[in-house]
């Protein structure tokens, strides 16, 4: 990759990181680089399409926020990570997991009480 490439690259994967809600059409246009630049760098580096690295982020952004907050509200969420609608945001976890925010929920506080109960303090 060149040095343009790799920092359109590092561009796209900060804006996702801050908002991974975000469209290949409005990245695009933010940038002033085709949508087709974007798609073939994010790809050509990462070897998924830019969804699929979108959405990566997305669902690790989602865990690492239930970990720090597990009560927090499915809506709260979707709006923090810049989805416009609960629906969308859970279409898209559904899409990526295979199930619900509220089961990707369920799942990550029993992953925790299991560490926890697994985590033994010795004197």
């Amino acid at each position: 990759m060149s040095d343009k490439q790799t920092l359109l690259l590092n561009a796209v994967l900060r804006r996702l990181d801050r908002a991974p809600s975000g469209l290949l059409k409005d990245l695009s246009r933010e940038m002033g680089v085709s949508r087709r630049t974007l798609q073939k760098v994010v790809s050509t580096a990462k070897g998924k399409t830019f969804r699929e690295v979108r959405e990566e982020m997305l669902v690790e952004q989602v865990k690492s926020l239930l970990e720090s907050h597990p009560t927090r509200a499915i809506k709260e969420l979707a709006f923090e990570l810049g989805y416009k609608s609960p629906r969308s945001f859970a279409r898209a976890i559904k899409r990526v997991c295979g199930s619900s925010p509220a089961e990707l929920r369920s799942r990550t506080i029993f992953q925790l009480l299991q560490l926890q109960k697994g985590i033994r303090f010795e004197d």
